[in-house]
């Protein structure tokens, strides 16, 4: 049985950054990233459907496909119509993790995303890392991601689910403390 690993933390703490690099060092873990797939199940007819009918034809670009761009526009104005998405997107996202899962060959899975509680996978990890960071460092990485951050939960609330917390510096040196911590918690 493969050993589960939750990584999350707000946007911005470089969660993605860390994997990469672990991933450079050991690319033998099998890593599921809930926003490729929430970007995946916009693809899906069915919740193509579910979102036309809730938010208009509007969030269509001329090739049929949700236009993420003007979704964000209107789910992140306002906190009814993210609920209304996230009631739509969780189950797909959560059932396409699953499937991962229970397919995967390794002995290490890695979870990766800020709504790894949200989306109903925490009770699936044998260990969650909560990502933190300095909040002046973590604006600087933001762009239009600055967005997002108001809906999210505080550092305190991640760590509060986290068996383990990881404070991201952003020195050199951040990959290799990071990629110890993982290798740790496989042993």
């Amino acid at each position: 049985m493969a050993i589960i690993i939750g990584v999350t933390g707000r946007v911005g703490v470089g969660k993605t950054y860390l994997i990469e690099g672990l991933l450079k060092n050991e690319p033998s873990y099998d890593v599921i990233d809930l926003d490729k797939l929430g970007h995946e199940v916009l693809k899906q007819e069915s919740i193509k459907e579910a979102l036309i009918k809730t938010f208009g034809n509007d969030i269509l670009k001329k090739n049929h496909e949700v236009n993420r761009g003007r979704l964000g526009d209107i789910i992140f104005n306002d906190l009814t119509q993210l609920r209304l998405l996230n009631n739509i997107s969780h189950p797909a996202i959560k059932k396409l993790a699953e499937a991962r899962i229970k397919t995967s060959k390794q002995n290490a899975i890695i979870i990766v995303g800020a709504l790894i509680k949200e989306i109903g996978l925490i009770t699936r990890c044998n260990y969650i890392i909560s990502i933190i960071a300095d909040n002046k460092k973590r604006e600087e990485t933001l762009g239009i991601k600055k967005r997002i951050d108001k809906y999210q939960q505080s550092d305190k609330q991640y760590k509060l689910m986290a068996t383990h917390v990881f404070k991201n510096t952003f020195l050199k040196d951040i990959v290799e403390k990071f990629s110890i911590l993982v290798q740790n918690l496989l042993r």
